[in-house]
């Protein structure tokens, strides 16, 4: 649930929605086959495209999980493939299949796998240890050497640069920043990072909203400046009608990553719950000059500035 429930149902594209629909089921056939209809479809705007790829990328990732529970190597590996075919660039997921691979004793594998993780994203430090670790175990001490040094030089980096964040913070007289970049610094734990925010996740599709929120707040504590938790918060709390409080975590995700679309969208539907329908307007006219055929983004504007809406601001205005 990256997006509101109120943007998913002003989404106008059929075989998007039932992809949805069935991915949040967890039928992931039936979502394999709505989402590859979408990307095949010409005449499919971007935006619409881009949910494709990413629930997509998502269905596989969650049918590989599922696969390797029941320890089935071979589908939890082409499951994985699938993924990287619509999205290569990821990470996270060939360093899924290094894992997957070590589990079993693959080392060259996984090897090659956690090579290309550390290639796409060179600060990937968890990669790099199990890379190094791995080439240890078979005889390669000397690229093992060079990865240790590199994690080394990872880890100290990962302290020092929210530290000094930090003291910068203290030293303008901004402790709730520095609180921030100081748990950066001492609490970030990539393990219990992912235990709870995939435990959320879970809260999250299951309907069961106050522990999702809870978990991907205590996601937050270990990697604090992950936009996507805190976009997952403010879903939450905006299916809980908690509008003030999922605005709030929706700036913060853009804080994150200015440049995450679907925090953007959603802010702007929840601004406008909030009764902040200039700024939620604001926010709408921003991404349609970026995306001229995002549908749920014309509908709630075109909502919004309507006649009877104009009426209603003027009468609470005066």
């Amino acid at each position: 649930m990256r997006l509101l429930k109120s943007i998913r149902n002003l989404l106008g594209n059929y075989q998007l929605k039932s992809g949805l629909y069935h991915y949040y089921r967890g039928e992931s056939k039936q979502a394999i086959e709505f989402l590859t209809r979408v990307l095949q479809a010409p005449e499919t705007p971007e935006s619409d495209r881009r949910l494709a790829i990413y629930y997509l990328t998502q269905t596989h990732i969650s049918a590989a999980e599922k696969f390797e529970e029941q320890s089935n190597l071979e589908a939890a590996v082409q499951g994985y493939r699938d993924a990287l075919a619509l999205t290569p660039e990821y990470p996270d997921i060939h360093f899924r299949m290094g894992a997957l691979y070590a589990r079993f004793g693959l080392s060259l594998e996984a090897i090659e796998c956690f090579r290309r993780a550390v290639a796409i994203n060179a600060g990937y430090l968890e990669a790099r240890v199990q890379l190094a670790f791995l080439l240890l175990s078979t005889g390669q001490q000397d690229e093992a050497t060079r990865e240790f040094i590199a994690a080394r030089d990872l880890a100290v980096r990962a302290v020092e640069e929210p530290f000094l964040k930090a003291r910068q913070a203290l030293s303008g007289g901004d402790t709730r920043e520095a609180e921030e970049w100081m748990r950066e610094t001492f609490l970030r734990r990539p393990e219990s990072f992912a235990f709870h925010y995939r435990r959320a996740l879970r809260f999250l599709i299951d309907g069961q909203l106050e522990r999702a929120v809870e978990d991907f707040r205590e996601a937050s504590l270990f990697n604090p400046n992950f936009a996507d938790v805190h976009n997952y918060i403010g879903v939450a709390l905006g299916e809980l009608e908690r509008w003030v409080e999922a605005v709030a975590a929706f700036r913060k995700a853009l804080l994150a990553n200015p440049e995450y679309p679907f925090a953007r969208l959603n802010l702007a539907f929840a601004l406008a719950e909030a009764g902040q329908e200039k700024e939620s307007i604001e926010e709408l006219r921003g991404i349609l000059a970026l995306e001229p055929n995002n549908e749920p983004a014309i509908a709630r504007l075109n909502e919004l500035l309507s006649p009877r809406k104009e009426k209603e601001r003027t009468r609470v205005q005066g």
